[in-house]
Order: structure tokens, then C-alpha cells, then sequence
């Protein structure tokens, strides 16, 4: 199993682990500082706002709920998201099942210039051996 794979597992698992009492809109962010690193969203000002937009999850929460009612990899890019904060970054995302009902969605937030040819396949291979991965009935080899 690659790396990428056991760290979206890893997330799955605590986000499932964690209290009952905490609220159920949640989400497992991380690697967020990587964005840093991409010359289109350099500006302090846009980061400061996609770092302000995790850390307030509603507008993030409501998207990725989107997400989950949708079949397959879905790509939003800039202002396609309807969401301001990610007007200068792009998400490709896709949901993942346990016993045949959508439990989360994994996604990876980028410069509108990411690389799709590869950035779309590991989403979507990743949500599907995630998927694999926490479903106890799953015969599906990884």
C-alpha cells in the first residue's frame, strides 16, 4: 500500500474514532501548508483567506457535502465552487462507501494550475481502496 494511501486511511480512521459528542460536520485536514509552495497562491491575502476558510469549515463543510450527493470524481475550478475562498485554487474530490452508503470525501485542494492528468485518477483510486479499506465486507484485494 503507498503512503499516500495509509495517510488517507489514517485520516478516515480518526475522523470515525473520534467523541460522539463532537459535531458530525467535521473534516480531517492536513498538508494545507503545501499550498504555500505554488506561485498562484503566493499572495498572503488569498492564503490568509483559504487558511481563515479551513479554519471557519462551514462554506468547506457545505462543498464537500455537495460532494458526497454526487456520483464519481467531481472538479471544481476557481469560481466554480461557488465557495470565494477557493476562487484561485481548484478541488477534485470524490466520496468513498462503507456497506454502500457514502460516509466521507476525499479531496485535494490546489493552484487552478494543478496537474489534473494525475491529481483525478489518485483521487478517485484513493476514495475507491479507502472505501476498500474500511468496508468489513469488502472481498476487493489491496
Amino acid at each position: 500500500m503507498n503512503q499516500g494511501l495509509l495517510d488517507a486511511v489514517k485520516m478516515a480512521q480518526l475522523a470515525f474514532d473520534q467523541d460522539n459528542d463532537k459535531d458530525k460536520d467535521d473534516y480531517v485536514l492536513t498538508g494545507e501548508t503545501n499550498l504555500m509552495g505554488f506561485s498562484e497562491l503566493s499572495d498572503m491575502d488569498r492564503l490568509k483567506q483559504l487558511f481563515e476558510a479551513f479554519s471557519q469549515k462551514q462554506g468547506v463543510i457545505h462543498l464537500l457535502d455537495q460532494c458526497m450527493k454526487a456520483d464519481g470524481v467531481q472538479i471544481f475550478i476557481g469560481e466554480e465552487s461557488g465557495y470565494r475562498a477557493f476562487d484561485h485554487c481548484s478541488l477534485v474530490t470524490s466520496s468513498y462507501s462503507v456497506d454502500d452508503q457514502v460516509v466521507g470525501v476525499l479531496g485535494v485542494i490546489g493552484p487552478t494550475r494543478m496537474a489534473y492528468e494525475k491529481i483525478i485518477p489518485f483521487v478517485d483510486v484513493t476514495a475507491k481502496l479507502l472505501g476498500a479499506a474500511l468496508n468489513p465486507k469488502s472481498k476487493a484485494p489491496l
